[in-house]
């Protein structure tokens, strides 16, 4: 964890850094987004024999309502697995977990979001995407909301590592459309993917 961290200080999103113990048995959902409120994927959970677990978040925040555009917020998990068949069945579980296709509200409330899922690679990784964007506003708070949210996560398996890499982000509502904020979130979440297969060695 402590080169993940490395990586996650030179992504340059913030300098409120916190870790956190992945509790064994924890709730592990591929359609779970920050943006999205838990009931919503749909509980299409992965079980797997987890050996310990640990997190970083950047930029955490109580509520919503506090963040003040432009910013980033990144939630990294990493699960060690018993070996690498076992974090790559997981994570091929993953890549097949069906979201909801109907648009949800927003848990901050103001709009309601799509789902987006695909598999796309990272190094020669294959990982699940999953994203929010923005597709209503609200017409009571197209005049008060203050940014556009944009939600991407990536999970993917690096040797007995399942890992996954969130980031939302949330923009100026003049400055960028709703599909524009979440290539953003998606370009921050791929980019410390990217690096986190390149600089972590693979563990067995």
């Amino acid at each position: 964890m402590a080169t993940i961290r490395q990586l996650v200080e030179r992504a340059d999103v913030g300098d409120d850094i916190r870790e956190r113990t992945v509790e064994v048995g924890e709730p592990y959902e591929p359609c779970d987004l920050l943006i999205a409120d838990p009931d919503r994927s749909n509980g299409g959970g992965l079980e797997f024999d987890q050996v310990w677990g640990a997190g970083l978040e950047v930029n955490p925040v109580g509520t919503f309502v506090d963040v003040q555009p432009p910013t980033t917020l990144l939630n990294v998990t990493v699960v060690g697995l018993r070996d690498a068949s076992a974090a790559s069945a997981a994570a091929r579980t993953a890549r097949t977990a069906r979201c909801p296709s109907k648009d949800f509200r927003l848990n901050i409330g103001m709009a309601t979001a799509r789902w987006g899922a695909r598999t796309m690679t990272i190094g020669s990784t294959s990982a699940r995407l999953t994203t929010a964007t923005v597709s209503r506003v609200n017409p009571e708070s197209a005049e008060g909301m203050p940014f556009l949210p944009g939600n991407a996560r990536l999970i993917f398996a690096h040797g007995s590592l399942l890992i996954s890499v969130e980031a939302l982000t949330f923009w100026p509502p003049k400055l960028s459309t709703a599909t524009d904020v979440t290539a953003i979130a998606q370009e921050k979440a791929t980019s410390l993917a990217t690096a986190i297969v390149k600089t972590v060695p693979t563990p067995g």
